[in-house]
Formats: structure tokens, C-alpha cells, sequence
């Protein structure tokens, strides 16, 4: 019996740490291109930072939602936890990016990627 199959690759676990305001990359497509079943983002201090979850092909950034939200410049309350389970393709070439408003982030995403087999 088979508990978990997987023919798209290898299961491999996000855990990035927010640590400014700028874009940062939580899955790098610039070599593959990955599927993203669920990622979390965490408030990781006490505070209410926004976050802005993107899609970046180098030139335009697309805002990503789930449960009826826009996660762009999403307010998050303190200790907060945010989950996407909507899954994520990011083609090969493309940045699923997270952006935090506060100076020092604060915000701490965790998930799992797989890369997606490509022809």
C-alpha cells in the first residue's frame, strides 16, 4: 500500500524568516518550476505587520489570495497565523515573493514545495 506518491518530485520544506520590508523570495522557480500545495505565514513578535504575497516573473508582480482575500499588504494582528491551501504553481523562471510593511519583517513562512516535472 502506498501512503504518499508523489510523481511530480520530492517534497522539500519552506521555512523563511522575513527580516525586512523589501520582496523576499519564499520559492525560487530560476532553475525549476515548483507547486506550492500549502505555505503559512506566521507573526513571529507581538506587533501587526501587513504582508503582500506575489507571484514575480522578473517584471510584473501578481497578488496572490485565498479564503476570499487578497494577501496584498494583508493586515496581520499579533501572533497571527495565515494559511494558503489553494496551492501554488510557480512556473520555472518566476519568484513566489512575501512582503512584510514592518522595517524588520516579522513574519516567518513555513510549508513545503515540490518541484514540478517539465518538458
Amino acid at each position: 500500500m502506498t501512503l504518499f506518491q508523489f510523481a511530480i518530485g520530492g517534497v522539500e520544506e519552506i521555512a523563511v524568516r522575513l527580516s525586512g520590508n523589501t520582496a523576499t523570495t519564499i520559492v525560487d522557480g530560476t532553475d525549476n518550476a515548483w507547486y506550492v500545495p500549502w505555505v503559512q505565514a506566521n507573526e513571529n513578535n507581538g506587533s501587526t505587520p501587513s504582508l503582500t504575497l506575489d507571484l514575480y516573473n522578473g517584471t510584473t508582480a501578481y497578488y496572490l489570495g485565498t479564503g476570499g482575500s487578497v494577501w496584498r499588504a494583508k493586515a496581520m494582528t499579533a501572533g497571527q497565523s495565515l494559511v494558503f491551501n489553494d496551492g501554488i504553481f510557480v512556473p520555472k523562471g518566476w519568484k513566489l515573493r512575501a512582503t512584510s510593511n514592518d522595517a524588520a519583517g516579522r513574519v516567518d513562512f513555513v510549508g513545503v514545495a515540490t518541484k514540478r516535472q517539465t518538458t
